[in-house]
């Protein structure tokens, strides 16, 4: 018998709903996270509500796919897993990843990254995975090196902050 790709016995991943506007509206509010990410200001809960309801969940029409990574244990949403930037002619996409502060360091990113990848595979038969990682970001360093991106290039310069530029590391995976 086949395993369910988007399930495992630690955390499991569906399409977003409704009911998930308070876990986005938080993960895309924190700050602490916005070195990681385009944002530059907060969220209004009616942007993300629009954002909610506009996801067909289909990725060659939203050319982005955000699954909510879903705790196996006490079935809490813990975060968010995205394909973006997806290119059907190239088969690739950028993956990204956030988990709630709480839930971090117990292995549900890695296992939700494992899942994610499966299904970009065998379903939407995906070529390569990337992702931009801040160095800073040693959780996320880790978690890509351990889960087999290799590191392919190193951009200067990359994101202004207000402590000046930085870098940004590259990984990709051939899947």
């Amino acid at each position: 018998m086949k395993p369910q790709l988007l399930k495992s016995a630690i955390v499991s991943l569906r399409p977003i709903e409704s009911r998930d506007l308070p876990l986005m509206y938080k993960l895309e509010n924190d700050t602490t996270m916005w070195d990681s990410t385009a944002m530059v200001q907060p969220m209004s809960r009616s942007a993300v509500s629009r954002f909610i309801d506009a996801a067909t969940g289909d990725i060659y029409v939203d050319h982005q796919l955000r699954l909510v990574i879903e705790d196996e244990q006490t079935l809490a949403s813990v975060g968010f897993i995205d394909l973006t930037d997806f290119s059907p002619r190239h088969q690739r996409a950028e993956v990204g990843l956030a988990v709630l502060t709480e839930y971090q360091g117990r292995g549900l990113g890695r296992e939700a990254l494992k899942l994610v990848e499966q299904y970009a595979a065998q379903m939407l038969l995906i070529h390569q995975l990337y992702a931009y990682v801040s160095p800073n970001n040693e959780r996320s360093v880790r978690l890509f090196a351990h889960a087999g991106y290799r590191q392919v290039g190193l951009l200067d310069d990359w994101q202004q902050t207000s402590e000046g530029y930085k870098p940004i590391i590259l990984y990709q995976k051939l899947l």
